[in-house]
């Protein structure tokens, strides 16, 4: 994108409130993994500083999940502008005794929109010390139950949630 994604502007406001706006339909407290805490500015929402720096989505994950006063924990990526707050909540509320329940779409398993409980910790910070950043890859140390399109269809019937912004010409998607 040549900037910070998080603060990408979409609808008059940082792309990184869009989607912990959507997601505090479905969770609470929402966490704010930048990094390191203050690096995006004063968002609103509490911040957890990376488990190591430089680590990437997997050590925002493990700072959430440390910090969760829940069981669970929903996952979303800053670039997902269509986060789905009802397929958040069908998951959680499907998770029965998996570790994690992770959509599959056309693209793909979507381990950053999906939820994980908190006991995935160890594996978490273990795969993040071992420099093992990928999180599909993490999935395979889980006991993950894959929620295929006609699942969560009925929660996400257009499935944007898994639409994601990683060049600049994807934002004219948001329309």
């Amino acid at each position: 994108m040549g900037r910070d994604k998080a603060l990408v502007e979409v609808e008059g406001r940082p792309l990184v409130l869009r989607v912990a706006e959507r997601v505090s339909e479905a969770a609470d407290p929402v966490f704010l993994a930048p990094g390191e805490p203050g690096r995006l500015g004063d968002l609103g929402y509490p911040e957890v500083a990376d488990t190591a720096p430089g680590a990437g989505p997997l050590a925002g994950m493990a700072a959430a999940l440390r910090a969760s006063p829940h069981a669970l924990v929903a996952v979303v990526a800053v670039d997902l502008p269509f986060a789905s707050p009802r397929l958040l909540r069908m998951l959680a509320g499907a998770i029965g005794d998996a570790d994690a329940l992770v959509p599959v779409a056309d693209r793909g398993v979507q381990p950053l929109h999906a939820v994980y409980r908190t006991r995935c910790l160890p594996a978490v910070e273990e795969s993040v010390a071992r420099g093992r950043l990928a999180v599909r890859a993490l999935l395979d140390r889980l006991d993950v139950r894959l929620v295929q399109e006609d699942e969560w269809r009925r929660a996400d019937p257009e499935g944007r949630f898994a639409l994601n912004l990683n060049r600049a010409e994807d934002l004219a998607l948001l329309h």
